[in-house]
C-alpha cells in the first residue's frame, strides 16, 4: 500500500511540474481517496487550486494539511487562500501563526501590511511595512508600499524620502515619478516639479507606451502600492469629470469661468497623468509653466 501511494504521489508531482494540473488532480484526488490524510497531497492539491483562483477549494485542502503538519508553509498557503477569498480577519490571524514559525518571513510581513491596509488600520499597516525594511532596507515592495501609503496620507516629507530611496535602487517607476513631481510642487518647488515631469513624459515613458509603464509599475505582490494607485485614480477620474463638466458648462456661459492658475494646471496634469493621457497632460504642464512665468518674478528673461 505504501508503495502505491508513493507512486500515485511521484506521478501526480510529475504532472504538475509539467503544468498537467487538471491530470495532476485526479492523482491527487485518487491518492487522497486512499489516503485522506496525505498532507502533501492535501498541500499540493491546495497550490493547484490556488494557482486557478479557486481558494474556496484549496483552504479546507490547507487548512486539513496544516493540522497533520504544523509548518511554516502550510501556514501561509492557508493564510493566502484566505485572504483571497475575502476572508481578511482569518487570514491574519493565521499569517501571525507563520511568523511564530519563522519570525523573518517577509511574504508574511508584506501581506499583513496589505490586509491591514484593507481594513482601514493606518497604524499596523505602516508598521508591517517597516517591519520588512527592518529585516531587508533595500526591499522593493516595502520602499514602494510605504511611498503610497505616506503620499495618501499627506505625509508628503516622508513619501519623498521613500520615492528618492526607490528610484535610486529601482529606476524607472513612472508612478513614483508622477508623485514625486507632485510632491515637490506642493512643497513650493514648482521649477523642479515641472522639469521633472517634462523631462518624464518626454524621455522616459514617451506618450505611446504611457499607460502600459504606468499599469506595470506594480507587481502582485506590491499589494499595497496598487492598490494606492486604485483609489488614486479613481480620485482622478472623478476630478478631471468635474473639470470636464465645468468646461462644458462654461460654453454656455463663457464670462463665469475662470481658467486655471498655474498650481491648477498643474494638478490637471498629474491627473491626466495618472489617466494615462500624457498628451492632455503636456497641454497643462506647457500652460502651467507659462502662468508661473508671468507670476515668478525671479524668472530668467
Amino acid at each position: 500500500m505504501a508503495q502505491e501511494i508513493q507512486t500515485l504521489f511521484n506521478e501526480a508531482v510529475r504532472l504538475e511540474q509539467n503544468g498537467e494540473w487538471d491530470r495532476a488532480e485526479i492523482q491527487y484526488k485518487i491518492l487522497l481517496g486512499k489516503d485522506p490524510n496525505y498532507h502533501l497531497a492535501l498541500q499540493n492539491l491546495g497550490v493547484i487550486y490556488a494557482k486557478q483562483g479557486k481558494h474556496a477549494e484549496a483552504i479546507p485542502l490547507f487548512s486539513k494539511a496544516y493540522k497533520l503538519h504544523a509548518n511554516v508553509k502550510n501556514c501561509y498557503n492557508l493564510a493566502v487562500s484566505l485572504y483571497k477569498h475575502e476572508e481578511t480577519e482569518k487570514a491574519i490571524s493565521f499569517l501571525k501563526q507563520t511568523l511564530t514559525f519563522e519570525k523573518k518571513f517577509i511574504s508574511a510581513h508584506l501581506l499583513l501590511a496589505q490586509a491591514y491596509q484593507k481594513l482601514g488600520n493606518d497604524e499596523k499597516t505602516e508598521v508591517y511595512l517597516n517591519n520588512v525594511i527592518k529585516i531587508e532596507p533595500n526591499h522593493k515592495s516595502a520602499l514602494g508600499g510605504l511611498a503610497m501609503f505616506y503620499y495618501e496620507r499627506n505625509r508628503f516629507p516622508e513619501s519623498l524620502k521613500m520615492i528618492e530611496r526607490y528610484l535610486i535602487l529601482y529606476p524607472g517607476n513612472a508612478q513614483l515619478k508622477i508623485i514625486q513631481s507632485e510632491i515637490l510642487a506642493k512643497q513650493g518647488n514648482y521649477k523642479a516639479s515641472a522639469t521633472l515631469l517634462s523631462t518624464m513624459v518626454k524621455e522616459d515613458v514617451g506618450f505611446t507606451n504611457f499607460n502600459e509603464s504606468l499599469h506595470a509599475a506594480w507587481l502582485e505582490e506590491d499589494g499595497v502600492a496598487h492598490e494606492s494607485l486604485v483609489r488614486i485614480q479613481s480620485k482622478a477620474k472623478k476630478k478631471l469629470k468635474e473639470f470636464q463638466t465645468k468646461l462644458e458648462l462654461s460654453k454656455e456661459n463663457p464670462e463665469e469661468f475662470s481658467p486655471p492658475d498655474a498650481q491648477e494646471a498643474l494638478d490637471l496634469s498629474l491627473l491626466y497623468l495618472f489617466n494615462g493621457n500624457p498628451e492632455k497632460a503636456m497641454q497643462y504642464l506647457v500652460f502651467a509653466q507659462k502662468m508661473k512665468e508671468k507670476t515668478d518674478p525671479d524668472r530668467q528673461s
